[in-house]
Formats: structure tokens, C-alpha cells, sequence
């Protein structure tokens, strides 16, 4: 669930420019929650990561709450000092809608929308970690 569907009523009408501030913060909100699980996951601590970065720990805790903006390449080091690769799918909104009426049919409670994030990170070393994230998204 966005943002957007837990602050407005269904319905709601929005401009393209309001459409488009909405995704991005959907964006920055689903892979800093990613890279906050994986730190956890990992035991790394945030004082960690930014020596692992050789960067200050306001740097990256600006990053990972939004407020510093995360290029591509900043989260390739990031996920590089963690030893866990970066997976973007890119999907169109019919794609997602296919995969939450398959959802719905299973009777399943969790929404693809709810774990759309789930695949930007995975990690490269250890597969007992995949397996156990795969199990909690699912």
C-alpha cells in the first residue's frame, strides 16, 4: 500500500505532477527499505556501512531516510560494500495488476503491490538469506 492509498480517499483525483511526486517517493521509500532490511538481515550497522562507504554517517543515514538523493551508482556501492546485488524490474501497472488478481484468486493476503520492492536487492553469497527473505515475502 502507497502513501498515496493510505492518506486519500479512493477515488481521489491528482495532477500528473502530484502522479509523479508520488512515484518517486514510492521509489526512494521501496529501496531504502530494502537496503534498511538487507543492513539488518546482515547485522551491518549503519556506522558500519559508511566505513565500509569511507563515508560520514550523516551521509548515509541522509540516504537511506530520503533526504539525500540515492543515484544509481551510490546504491551500486552500497549494495557492492555489502556483498548483495541490485535487481531493477521495471513493470508496466498491467503487468502488477495481472499478478494481484492472481493474488486475489490465491486468497492470499499479501498483495505483489505490498512486496513490489522485495526484488530490488538480492543477495549474491548467501543462500540460506534468499531463502529465508523469498519465505518472509511470500
Amino acid at each position: 500500500m502507497s502513501a498515496k492509498d493510505m492518506f486519500y480517499q479512493e477515488g481521489a483525483e491528482f495532477s500528473n505532477a502530484e502522479e509523479k511526486a508520488f512515484a518517486r517517493e514510492e521509489l526512494v521509500y521501496n529501496v531504502t527499505e530494502d537496503v534498511l532490511l538487507v543492513l539488518e538481515d546482515l547485522g551491518v550497522s549503519k556506522k558500519e556501512l559508511s566505513s565500509r562507504l569511507g563515508k560520514s554517517r550523516s551521509y548515509v543515514t541522509q540516504m537511506l531516510s530520503g533526504a539525500r538523493n540515492m543515484t544509481l551508482g551510490s546504491l551500486s556501492d552500497i549494495c557492492f560494500s555489502l556483498g548483495v546485488k541490485p535487481k531493477v524490474n521495471i513493470l508496466p501497472e498491467s503487468i502488477l495488476d495481472q499478478v494481484n488478481a492472481h493474488w486475489a484468486k490465491a486468497d492470499s493476503h499479501v498483495s505483489y503491490n505490498a512486496m513490489r520492492s522485495v526484488n530490488v536487492i538480492e543477495c549474491q553469497n548467501d543462500p540460506e538469506w534468499v531463502t529465508s527473505r523469498v519465505a518472509v515475502s511470500l
